[in-house]
């Protein structure tokens, strides 16, 4: 004769189901996130080759972040008008500019960022989609139209930069270049050669803007700086560039500083809070000889000698 659970034997089941799903399914999200991670690595080896192939054709010297389209010295490299980049056969707008909804008339597509600059090398622009990232991803990868409203460091317009999930050591190596865009008084990037520990030096990190870079505030921003390191000239030749770099750490992992705007910008608390917890601390980094490797979060926004390519004075601390 057939004998039906008793009510204790099927609580018995249901509570052994809920035991084993309260322990698999941490192990199921951890492994999600190890994923992501595994590809978004991916993505910065990939960005590295293509930065490699970048060099051999422009004299082994890196990208700006930025050019000004149709800047030139009678107007102190200021931008004046829509990239080529953008633009098709007939003078329309790509669907791929970062401002499609703002127009020829946008300054954000006045503006060739980095992104398009390695484009002729990655024939991708997915590659700039971290899937790990927490905020909304920008075009061209994602598609997903975000508006910056004339924000810290960023002009008026949608998809500012057209950064996804990457942002590039915008203090050394890769400053407005006084070149066809950018500004006069900026420093060039430096050449591949130049750069005196290339497998230390970050290109670009998780960032949620398309610039970053270390904390080289004068109060010491993030209580994270290794002062040891530091070589006092840090602060002044970031400011001669732009007083919102000093900020820049805060774009680091999955924190916003730059996105998040004047009036509303997170605080150096909330960016500590934000910031690491991409990845569970850990920050993915392609560095300059192209090779790419997980740093801790602490370390990038606080050690200048994983960014500093040595342009405002020796780091005798950082070796090399």
């Amino acid at each position: 004769m057939k004998r039906a659970f008793t009510l204790i034997e099927l609580l018995v089941v249901i509570a052994i189901i809920a035991i084993l799903a309260a322990i698999l399914f941490p192990v199921f999200a951890q492994a999600k996130l190890a994923a992501k991670k595994t590809g978004d690595l991916s993505n910065m080896k990939q960005i590295g080759l293509a930065t490699k192939m970048y060099l051999t054709d422009y004299d082994d010297t890196f990208y700006p972040h930025r050019f000004n389209c149709g800047g030139n010295a009678g107007n102190n490299y200021q931008a004046t008008g829509v990239c080529n980049e953008y633009l098709d056969g007939s003078g329309n707008l790509l669907p791929t500019a970062p401002d499609l909804s703002g127009g020829l008339t946008s300054p954000v597509n006045w503006r060739v960022y980095y992104v398009y600059l390695l484009f002729p090398y990655t024939k991708n622009y997915g590659l700039y989609d971290d899937k790990g990232a927490s905020t909304t991803n920008f075009y061209p990868g994602s598609r997903t139209a975000v508006l910056f409203g004339n924000k810290n460091g960023a002009k008026n317009g949608y998809n500012y930069g057209g950064q996804n999930s990457y942002g590039h050591n915008d203090f050394y190596l890769s400053p407005g270049a006084n070149t066809n865009g950018g500004n006069a008084n900026l420093p060039n990037p430096p050449t591949e050669t130049s750069i005196p520990r290339i497998a230390n030096t970050v290109v670009i990190v998780d960032s949620r803007y398309y610039g970053a870079g270390p904390d080289v505030t004068s109060n010491n921003e993030s209580g994270l700086q290794v002062m040891a390191n530091l070589n006092g000239s840090e602060n002044a030749y970031v400011q001669a560039q732009n007083p919102d770099y000093l900020h820049y750490w805060m774009n680091i992992g999955n924190a916003n500083w730059t996105q998040s705007g004047a009036g509303t910008s997170i605080t150096p608390a909330e960016a500590l809070k934000l910031g690491p917890s991409l990845y569970g601390g850990k920050i993915n980094a392609q560095f300059a000889d192209g090779h790419a490797h997980t740093v801790a979060y602490q370390a990038l926004v606080g050690n200048i000698c994983y960014w500093t390519t040595d342009a405002d004075g020796p780091h005798p601390n950082c070796g090399g």
